[in-house]
């Protein structure tokens, strides 16, 4: 790993402990309460059978529980990104809930000083690349898991090829956006509105990490031809 930089570091915007302790403490009532009262597995166990076969769920009490779940971890998952986009590494590997989870914790529960704080966020993430091979085949098999999971018609020949091969352009997406991010030098904003699309800039990037995210960009171009000539070839033979 490395530092962003060698000048002094930026502090860390923490808000107030008590912020943290009442989100856990929000967040632990309200799903403690899903769970008492069942709806949270009910709530899940819809979505287990094929979409193909599926029987006739109760809408309105799913949408119930879904607006209880947001309401309870919306708090807690606003202060994870609001923390966890200030750190480097996260931000770049999109992992800002994530690590922001971590942290809210360790400042909510923990002993913490601020400048060891800001060396830990301050770190940016070196070009590994049996992580982003390990990223890219994971993300590239989820469709397969996905579709075909949910809808058994999918599970043909036709339909393996075209659910795999938008996989495969997800996964080489994800292998390139995880080497470029060690190349980064002028970062997004992590607030703003357009920051996916600022990251496809590649001025943005030493020169080293710019034919990652040209190779993006022509995944991106690919998918939505893929996708949709695919899907006619499949539904419409």
């Amino acid at each position: 790993m490395k530092t962003e930089s060698d000048q002094q570091l930026p502090s860390v915007r923490v808000r107030p402990r008590w912020w943290y302790r009442a989100a856990y403490v929000w967040t632990g009532i309200g799903v403690g309460w899903l769970l008492l009262s069942g709806r949270l597995f009910s709530y899940f166990r819809a979505f287990r059978q094929p979409m193909d076969d599926a029987p006739p769920a109760n809408n309105a009490e799913l949408f119930a529980t879904a607006i209880v779940w947001l309401l309870a971890i919306a708090p807690l998952l606003w202060l994870a990104y609001d923390l966890g986009s200030q750190h480097v590494e996260a931000r770049r590997l999109n992992t800002s809930i994530l690590r922001g989870l971590r942290e809210t914790w360790r400042v909510a529960w923990q002993r913490w000083h601020p400048q060891e704080l800001a060396a830990d966020f301050s770190v940016a993430p070196d070009d590994d690349v049996a992580a982003a091979l390990l990223q890219g085949v994971a993300i590239g098999a989820m469709p397969l898991a996905l579709f075909l999971g949910a809808l058994p018609s999918l599970r043909t020949g036709p339909g393996i090829v075209w659910i795999g091969g938008a996989g495969t352009l997800f996964g080489v997406m994800a292998y390139c956006r995880r080497r470029a991010a060690a190349y980064l030098r002028d970062d997004p904003r992590s607030w703003s509105m357009f920051r996916q699309w600022s990251l496809l800039n590649a001025e943005r990037y030493e020169p080293a990490g710019r034919r990652f995210v040209r190779a993006q960009i022509i995944c991106m171009i690919l998918l939505p031809i893929w996708w949709l000539g695919g899907g006619m070839l499949v539904f419409i033979r």
